[in-house]
Order: C-alpha cells, then sequence, then structure tokens
C-alpha cells in the first residue's frame, strides 16, 4: 500500500497526490490519502507509526520543529519512505539524518518531483505537474488559477484529487464551484481591507491583517502583497498565519520557524495557539511585531539553503 501524505491547500500538494495515485493505479496499488498542512504534520505521523512494509511518500510539506524525529525513524525503519519538496530545510538537518530518501529542489514545484520520480513518461502526470507549477511559482496561466479557486472554495480534496488522477482538469462541477467561489472570494478581500493594519517591524514595513476563513491564504496574501509593504502576514481565526514578501531581504522560511511553521523564504505558513478575532487582533499584531522585532535581524539577509541527497 502506498500512503500519501500531502499539503491540502495548493495545486502543488493535491497534484502530488493527484501523481502518486495515479502511479498507485498503474502498479496496482492500494493508496491512503493524508491530506495536511505544517501544523498537523506531526500528528499525521504519530497516526500512522504502526505502518509497516508500505510505501509512504510526503511531498510539498517542508521541515517544521514539531515533526517528531524518533517516529520518522520509526517510520523509514519499517516502510520504504520518500520525501519529495521543494521548500527550505536549513532548520532540517537533524530530521533529514533519519537516512530516508529525500528528494529536494528550489526550481521546480513538488509535484515536478513527484512526476519526475514516479511517472516520468506518463503525459497525464506531466500535465498536472505543469500546472502545479505555473500555480507555484506565480506564472500566467488561466486553469491553474481557477483549479486553485475550486481547492480554496472548500470542494472535496479526494473528488479533486481523483479527477486529476484521471486525467479530469476541468469539469462541469469545477466550473459551477468555481463561478459560485468568486462571490465568497470578493466578500473575502472586502473583510480584508477592513481588517489589516501597516506597522513597521524593524527598519521593515507589513501589513497584517485578519482574514476570514474562506479566502485562502494564498489569495490572500496575495492581494495584500498588491500594496508594497515589505512582507505581509495574514491571521486566521483559528491561529493559522501566512507570510509573503516583496523585499528579498526578508526570509519568510525563518520568520515562519518563530511560530512553528517553516515554507520557502518567499512564502511561508506558521501557527499561534490561540484563536484571533476582531476583538484581540490588536493585541495579538502587537505580540507578532514583537516576537519578529527580537530575531529580524537573524531573518533578514539570510539566504536559503538547499540540501539534496
Amino acid at each position: 500500500m502506498i500512503i500519501c501524505i500531502a499539503h491540502k491547500k495548493d495545486l502543488d500538494g493535491l497534484g502530488s497526490h493527484a501523481i502518486v495515485r495515479r502511479y498507485a493505479k498503474k502498479e496496482n496499488l492500494d493508496i491512503e490519502h493524508h491530506f495536511v498542512s505544517y501544523d498537523d504534520l506531526g500528528e499525521v505521523f504519530r497516526q500512522i507509526e504502526g505502518s509497516e512494509g508500505n510505501l509512504i511518500v510526503v511531498a510539498d510539506l517542508g521541515y517544521n520543529s514539531k515533526i517528531p524525529l524518533e517516529t520518522v525513524k520509526s517510520l523509514y525503519a519499517n516502510n520504504r519512505f520518500i520525501w519529495i519538496d521543494h521548500h527550505d530545510w536549513s532548520s532540517g538537518r537533524k530530521l533529514l539524518e533519519a537516512g530516508f530518501k529525500f528528494i529536494h529542489s528550489n526550481e521546480r514545484c513538488a509535484a515536478e518531483l513527484v512526476w519526475n520520480y514516479f511517472l516520468p513518461e506518463d503525459r497525464v502526470a506531466k500535465r498536472i505537474a505543469r500546472l502545479a507549477h505555473v500555480h507555484d511559482f506565480r506564472d500566467e496561466g488561466e486553469l491553474a488559477w481557477k483549479l486553485y479557486d475550486v481547492i480554496s472554495s472548500g470542494y472535496d480534496k479526494l473528488k479533486f484529487v481523483d479527477f486529476l488522477a484521471r486525467g479530469i482538469t476541468w469539469n462541469d462541477v469545477f466550473q459551477e464551484v468555481y463561478e459560485d467561489y468568486q462571490k465568497v472570494k470578493e466578500k473575502g478581500y472586502d473583510y480584508l481591507e477592513k481588517h489589516m493594519v501597516v506597522v513597521k517591524v524593524g527598519k521593515y514595513s507589513c501589513i497584517m491583517a485578519i482574514s476570514k476563513k474562506y479566502l485562502s491564504s494564498t489569495l490572500a496574501s496575495l492581494y495584500l502583497q498588491e500594496k508594497g509593504s515589505d512582507f505581509v502576514i495574514v491571521l486566521y481565526p483559528d491561529g493559522k498565519m501566512s507570510f509573503r514578501r516583496n523585499n528579498p531581504e526578508v526570509n519568510l522560511a525563518k520568520m515562519a520557524e518563530l511560530f512553528n511553521g517553516g515554507g520557502r523564504a518567499v512564502a511561508a505558513g506558521g501557527r499561534l495557539d490561540k484563536e484571533i478575532n476582531e476583538e484581540n487582533f490588536k493585541i495579538v499584531t502587537e505580540e507578532i511585531v514583537d516576537i519578529i522585532s527580537r530575531k529580524i535581524h537573524e531573518i533578514a539577509h539570510v539566504q536559503e539553503s538547499i540540501t539534496t541527497h
């Protein structure tokens, strides 16, 4: 059996799921999907700790400090374990010492790496990987961005992955979901405009805002990024944080580590251990500024480090 663990909220993660699902069908293997984010990755590893004799594929998920090292070692000892990623691993060297197969590149998205490893001759897998690249690297491509809106709408992830795995990249179902989400998205942008502040963190400008959960972190952070601050932070009611930058001096992967997260230098995610609402937004904002300000000299001018095996 294949146990596929990949990011749950973007086309790169779900595209990776779809390619591995297509590979499983080709090899006549059962597959179990886990749709996760940085903050619950460690919990998923604990859930499958008793796994033996399976192929475990982790994709589009970078290092974070909450990953249980001994659990990963146990999984690697009893299974074939492959981790495929394109995020910053400069703080994850101890985890890499567990010995699992690690495939990494900062020039390709995770789905492209998954495609090249599992199904390099498969045209459908190639198409999925190309769509994921367009979205993850912010290239022009209408279909990729429409698919991302379908994901952001909350559409069933397994159904979405199954459609892609069967070579269906658009259909009437997706079209209906996409059209409905456009109205919701505009409401989300309006809310951001009314619940944002501009703050100074050291010498850097930051826009911080609280978002409704129905507006994805990518859409929210890209919207705020257009306003021109050095970096932006989007907060969600459950404590989730999304970081994106305009100023290349600031390494957001390092910033996210302050909040139990990780990612890439250009975009990252983390989490606060508290709920956020309109009433405590000002206090939370001040706390975040204080935490980052104390480490800003370590966060700025830190180049993204890449480790490959």
